[in-house]
């Protein structure tokens, strides 16, 4: 998959940062209203999320529970 096609991920806990990925084509989080994903190309974003279920895909194609 093209670089410019690709997500930076990072997510943020309390205690520091959980995760930082540079190299992600697909995002789902899963929350008590339902899930929800998101694609390449959307505008910058930050959202609060409860505990629960994080999903990516990296470029390479291998997903991240």
């Amino acid at each position: 998959m093209p670089q410019s096609s690709l997500m930076h991920l990072k997510v943020l806990v309390p205690f520091g940062i959980f995760t930082d990925q540079s190299d992600v084509s697909r995002i789902v989080a899963e929350t008590r209203a339902g899930s929800f994903g998101l694609l390449p190309h959307r505008l910058d974003c930050v959202a609060p999320l409860a505990p629960g279920i994080l999903i990516y895909q990296t470029g390479s194609g291998s997903e991240v529970t």
